[in-house]
């Protein structure tokens, strides 16, 4: 009697194809079933405990990859196409600050081939700024993109409950690439999911907390590496020179001196006022004034970095109402639109303030002549109207 015939069974089909019981061709960032069939389509994130965890050798490639036969032309085409998009274009995007001005071309993208949680951030972002580039329906890239952050997050995940100071250096920059990655969804994604301003600045701050961590274990290494040039913000004296005269927007720099205009008037209403909300205003009204000054970075990351300053007791009076908290998230929205230069923030200072305010609310008139600044410098009016 012959023998049967072996064959390797995968397990890393998508989850449609799992429940259907049919064979997954396992390429993304849709297979072809689902593709035929118009579904969404899923992949689970991997099950195997090491993996992403450590550097990946030439030899560990060889065997788990091309000797396993597992990884599908159409998907290794894929990841040259983001990761090709990444060292031409989206790399152009991320400001480099006082860092080398090849550090996100050269060092980044190094890392990145080493440590596979962070290549997978790294295709996730570059996925993105796909997205942000079609016209059309661009719902499969933002699905392969949350496909490769899932797998990237499973990874992180690991990486803190086995934390090693090896790890702080990739895990920050990934980090970095995934909280990006987050502001910049509500921007690519053409859904009809409504914006909810407090959960997304919420999500960002537990990221932010991430990324401060591992900054934080990166400050102990003894040799950082190519990442020695992020420590020197920790030093970093506040100017508001910061991008080359050529690369500056007039209207957004004549915006970033009005917005410090009204941060100025706000922080009257703060001194005026006693009581134990008091504080809480002037840790954000703080934050704030010195972000806008250095939108993209500075000692305290800039404007991008405002969720990780919030505290539980300025959540609790955004969600009790109070109108100096609401007043203080308004512009942080003004200053978000700062950098709506940037395709990863775009619209996303002028969907908080959108939202933050009812259409029908009743606005307190101290507050009325602040409130219609906040709008007219996001533009609201005319973009709700586009």
């Amino acid at each position: 009697m012959p023998s049967r015939r072996s064959h390797t069974k995968s397990r890393k089909g998508c989850l449609q194809c799992k429940r259907r019981h049919v064979k997954c061709d396992e390429e993304l960032p849709r297979c072809g079933l689902c593709q035929k069939r118009k579904l969404q389509c899923t992949y689970p994130a991997s099950s195997n405990e090491t993996d992403g965890l450590n550097p990946a050798t030439p030899q560990d490639e060889v065997e788990s990859t091309y000797g396993s036969g597992e990884l599908s032309l159409s998907t290794r085409m894929l990841e040259m196409r983001l990761f090709h998009l990444y060292l031409t274009e989206t790399y152009i995007t991320l400001y480099p600050g006082k860092l080398d001005t090849n550090h996100f071309q050269s060092a980044v993208p190094g890392l990145a081939t080493s440590y596979p949680f962070c290549l997978d951030a790294l295709l996730a972002f570059s996925a993105l700024h796909l997205a942000s580039k079609e016209t059309g329906d661009n719902r499969q890239w933002v699905e392969c993109a949350l496909k490769y952050q899932n797998r990237s997050c499973s990874a992180m995940s690991r990486v803190l409950a086995e934390f090693s100071v090896d790890h702080a250096g990739p895990a920050f920059i990934c980090s970095i690439l995934i909280m990006l990655c987050s502001y910049a969804y509500p921007c690519v994604s053409k859904d009809d999911h409504p914006f909810d301003p407090l959960a997304q600045v919420l999500a960002i701050r537990r990221l932010l907390a991430g990324c401060a961590f591992f900054f934080h274990q990166l400050s102990k290494m003894e040799h950082p590496g190519e990442l020695a040039g992020w420590l020197r913000y920790k030093d970093d004296e506040d100017s508001e020179e910061e991008l080359p005269k050529e690369q500056q927007d007039p209207k957004l720099l004549q915006l970033r001196s009005a917005l410090l205009n009204s941060l100025a008037r706000v922080k009257e209403r703060i001194d005026s006022v006693r009581g134990s909300r008091r504080e809480v205003h002037q840790d954000i009204w703080e934050f704030l004034s010195e972000a806008v000054k250095r939108p993209l970075g500075g000692r305290e990351g800039g404007v991008i970095a405002l969720p990780v300053r919030i505290s539980d007791d300025y959540v609790d009076l955004l969600k009790e109402g109070d109108w100096m908290a609401r007043i203080l998230f308004l512009h942080f929205g003004v200053g978000m639109h700062l950098l709506s230069d940037r395709w990863f923030v775009r619209d996303w200072g002028r969907r908080l303030v959108s939202t933050v305010l009812q259409p029908l609310e009743e606005i307190p008139t101290e507050w009325k002549d602040t409130v219609a600044w906040t709008r007219q410098a996001v533009d609201l009016d005319k973009w709700s109207r586009s």
